[in-house]
């Protein structure tokens, strides 16, 4: 796939996947979502489309209103735009729902791109961490 090795925990994952073509990041074994700064969807990995079940086009809808609604509360959103204001984004968390399975378990990596706006990083996996 790639000279770079990555993992879904290692530091600085969104630096990394920014050094990746389109085509190796549709190839990492977790979702990657890039975000503008306004919550538009720039990016939208196929990992992410197949294994979240949400095929459809999404790029330049909103995220947050269009695409994933139920991350639109104040422990996810909330606390994307409370990083966002310190001027740290780099959380992770356990997030429960899924578009397939409301009770299945993501666990979710947020981080700043270098262009402004956002990643986020979907593992449901929790052996690949």
């Amino acid at each position: 796939m790639s000279s770079i090795p990555l993992d879904f925990s290692m530091p600085r994952l969104a630096e990394a996947v920014e050094r990746l073509s389109a085509e190796q990041v549709d190839a990492l074994p977790f979702g990657a979502i890039l975000l503008d700064p306004t919550g538009a969807v720039v990016r939208y990995s196929n990992t992410e489309r197949q294994q979240s079940g949400f095929p459809h086009a999404v790029e330049g809808r909103l995220f947050f209103t269009e695409i994933a609604p139920c991350m639109n509360t104040p422990s996810v959103k909330g606390r994307i735009e409370r990083a966002m204001a310190a001027g740290l984004l780099d959380i992770e968390f356990e997030h429960i729902g899924d578009f397939t399975d409301p009770s299945r378990s993501l666990f979710v990596r947020i981080q700043s791109a270098a262009g402004g706006g956002y990643w986020i990083f979907i593992n449901r996996d929790p052996s690949g961490m």
